[in-house]
């Protein structure tokens, strides 16, 4: 690691658990999946995931996203 700092955030207890047992699978850390998927993670034009809403799309509103 070349700067390791601690998140602050607060996250869904029961998210913050698969993603324990996710890492575990994979016999890393919580740490170290996150830094694979942040490395890893394929972007759109926008630079977001294909997963993030669209301001655009039909249906959706800005209130409904995540």
């Amino acid at each position: 690691m070349k700067d390791p700092i601690p998140l602050g955030w607060r996250v869904e207890r029961e998210n913050r658990d698969k993603f324990t047992e996710l890492a575990a699978k994979a016999g890393i850390s919580g740490a170290a999946l996150f830094d694979m998927m942040v490395e890893t993670l394929e972007l759109d034009e926008r630079g977001l995931p294909d997963w993030v809403l669209r301001d655009d799309e039909e249906g959706h509103l800005p209130i409904d996203k995540p």
